[in-house]
C-alpha cells in the first residue's frame, strides 16, 4: 500500500491541518495495520467503500471492503486503546489530520455526532461539496488533491475557537516543548477556571476532555521515544515524569495493548508521521 503525507500549502491552514494522508491500494489484497491513540482528528474520505467501524471498551477495529456508495466519510481520533484496521479491497482514501482542537474552527456541529457518523464531510462542509470531492479523486496528482482539498478548507474556516481554549492549549504546548509536568490544578489555576468549566471547554470544542488529552500527548511522547530508540526506558519514562516503572508501562499498555519492549520489534515507520503495526496478509 502506497502512504503519502503532505503539509498543507497555504500558509493559514498550517495553523489548522497537521497533514493530508493519501492511501492507495489497487488490488484485492488483505492488509491490517494498528495505528496508536494521539491527539489529532482525522477526517477519512473513502471513495466506493463500505467502512465498517466498531469501537467499545474491548474492540476499536475498523473494516474497509468495496462498498457501492459514491463517498463515505468518518472522523477519528480520542483513542483509549489500539486502532485495528483491516483492508480488504482496492483502496484510494484521503485523510485530513487535524491540529489538536483545529477542527473547530470549521463547524460548530456537535463531536459526538461527528464521531458516530458515516458522512462526517457533509455534516461538516455540506453536501453541495460533494461535486468538488468527485474532482478531487478524479485528479492523480497528489499536489493538485491538495490545492482542492484547500480550497474547500479555507472557504469554510470560521477560527471560533474560544480564546480560552487557544490559551489552554498555549500552556499545554509550551510544558509539552520545555518537558515540564503540567496538571490540571495547575492549567486551571493558569487559566483562573475551575476543573469543571476546563472539562466543558474541552469536551465541547476539543470532543475529549483535558485529563485524556494531557494523558494522549503523554503517550505520543513516550511512543516517539521508543521509537528514536536513543535511551532507555527508564530514561524515557523519567523524562515524560513517571518515577514508579510498573505505572509507567501500565499507563503504556493501555495505549499501546503492550509493554514498550513488546512493541519495538513489531512497530513500522510509515513516512515521518505514521507509526503503525503492518502486515499483508497472503491468501490461503
Amino acid at each position: 500500500m502506497e502512504t503519502i503525507i503532505v503539509k498543507p500549502v497555504n500558509e493559514i491552514l498550517t495553523k489548522y491541518v497537521e497533514y493530508f494522508l493519501f492511501l492507495r491500494k489497487s488490488d484485492q489484497s488483505m492488509i491490517n495495520y494498528t495505528t496508536f491513540p494521539n491527539s489529532n482528528l482525522c477526517l477519512a474520505i473513502y471513495k466506493q467503500n463500505v467502512v465498517n467501524y466498531t469501537s467499545n471498551m474491548a474492540i476499536n477495529r475498523c473494516t474497509i471492503e468495496t462498498g457501492s456508495k459514491s463517498f463515505t466519510s468518518r472522523v477519528y481520533g480520542f483513542h483509549t486503546m489500539p486502532f485495528n484496521v483491516n483492508i480488504n479491497t482496492d483502496l484510494d482514501q484521503i485523510c485530513i489530520v487535524f491540529h489538536p482542537a483545529a477542527l473547530r474552527a470549521f463547524t460548530s456541529e456537535n463531536f459526538s455526532e461527528v464521531l458516530s457518523s458515516s458522512s462526517a464531510f457533509e455534516q461538516l462542509f455540506g453536501s453541495y461539496d460533494l461535486y468538488a470531492l468527485e474532482q478531487i479523486f478524479e485528479e492523480s496528482n497528489t499536489h493538485k488533491r491538495v490545492q482542492k482539498l484547500e480550497e474547500i478548507l479555507l472557504s469554510r474556516l470560521k477560527d471560533n475557537v474560544p480564546p480560552k481554549l487557544q490559551e489552554a492549549l498555549y500552556y499545554i504546548n509550551l510544558a509539552n516543548t520545555t518537558k515540564s509536568s503540567l496538571s490540571i490544578a495547575t492549567l486551571c489555576e493558569k487559566l483562573n477556571i475551575s476543573d469543571t468549566t476546563l472539562f466543558r471547554l474541552f469536551k465541547n470544542h476539543v470532543g475529549q476532555n483535558a485529563k485524556k488529552f494531557l494523558k494522549t500527548i503523554r503517550f505520543r511522547n513516550v511512543l516517539a521515544g521508543i521509537l528514536e530508540q536513543k535511551n532507555s526506558l527508564t530514561e524515557i519514562g523519567f523524562r515524560n515524569h513517571y518515577y514508579d516503572q510498573p505505572h509507567f508501562i501500565k499507563d503504556f499498555k493501555a495505549f499501546a495493548g503492550q509493554s514498550p519492549k513488546g512493541l519495538v520489534d513489531q512497530i513500522s515507520v510509515q513516512e515521518k508521521n505514521l507509526a503503525w503495526i503492518y502486515e499483508e496478509i497472503e491468501d490461503e
